[in-house]
């Protein structure tokens, strides 16, 4: 399976602490949806920051298509890598149709204005349903429909890589269901690369296509979510005694 992202014997540690990730070595799939999961402080945020550069390893190399990410100018990377992060910066009564159009800026001169309109991400809102919420100022909105505006927002960049932060972490139940539906669809439509940092692993099996399973810095196992989130594998990494059973809709984990 190629990878759109590759880890090559990866050190990283934070200052004045010891290496979280130490000689790491890993694939992220092209074109699926990866989950990454794992206890908390197991290195999953970290290896987020890494693949996206919010932080730069102290060994090793992190390569996209087969090139250091960091030989990438920051305009470069934008076009290719899209990052939809848990707390997203909120600008001051920004309204939705612009938040949206920002997700051209990566193809803007540096001496030209943003377009108060485009059509690509006037077509992205309406796929998304957001049509009839452009004039608003984001801030008004619930926290499921600015989540689907900043998704909005990483379609219009037209990345080949989207990156989420735990996107479902404060949605109730039916916003968090929608959206990982509307996130599976749009990556099987488009054949993006997404990587994707989630809790739930009830929804990592469902909606995951690829999984990456931390514990205390390594990757322990990867691969499709229903072989790598096993019972046994759950209850080792997580200490929590469970079961595996297969439903109608995929195999689902339930604690003892």
């Amino acid at each position: 399976m190629p990878a759109m992202f590759k880890l090559d014997h990866v050190t990283f540690a934070y200052p004045h602490q010891a290496p979280l990730i130490q000689d790491l070595t890993i694939g992220v799939p092209t074109g699926q949806l990866t989950c990454l999961v794992g206890p908390n402080g197991s290195g999953k945020s970290t290896l987020f920051k890494l693949l996206t550069r919010s932080q730069k390893p102290q060994s090793g190399t992190v390569t996209m298509d087969g090139q250091d990410v960091w030989a990438y100018s920051p305009r470069e990377f934008a076009r290719q890598v899209a990052i939809v992060h848990q707390h997203n910066p909120v600008y001051d009564e920004i309204k939705v149709r612009d938040l949206v159009v920002m997700g051209r800026l990566p193809y803007q001169s540096l001496l030209s204005d943003l377009p108060a309109t485009d059509e690509k991400g006037e077509a992205i809102l309406a796929e998304l349903g957001l049509t009839d919420l452009v004039d608003r100022p984001l801030l008004t909105l619930s926290g499921g429909q600015q989540q689907l505006v900043w998704l909005a927002a990483a379609l219009n960049q037209d990345a080949q890589a989207i990156f989420l932060d735990e996107p479902t972490t404060y949605l109730d139940l039916h916003f968090q269901v929608n959206f990982l539906k509307l996130l599976q669809r749009i990556q099987a439509q488009r054949q993006l690369t997404i990587v994707m940092i989630i809790h739930d692993l009830n929804q990592a099996l469902q909606y995951g296509q690829h999984c990456l399973l931390f514990k205390e810095g390594q990757v322990v196992d990867s691969g499709a979510p229903e072989q790598v989130l096993s019972a046994e594998r759950v209850s080792e990494v997580f200490n929590l005694d469970c079961y595996q059973v297969a439903t109608p809709a995929g195999m689902r984990l339930f604690q003892n």
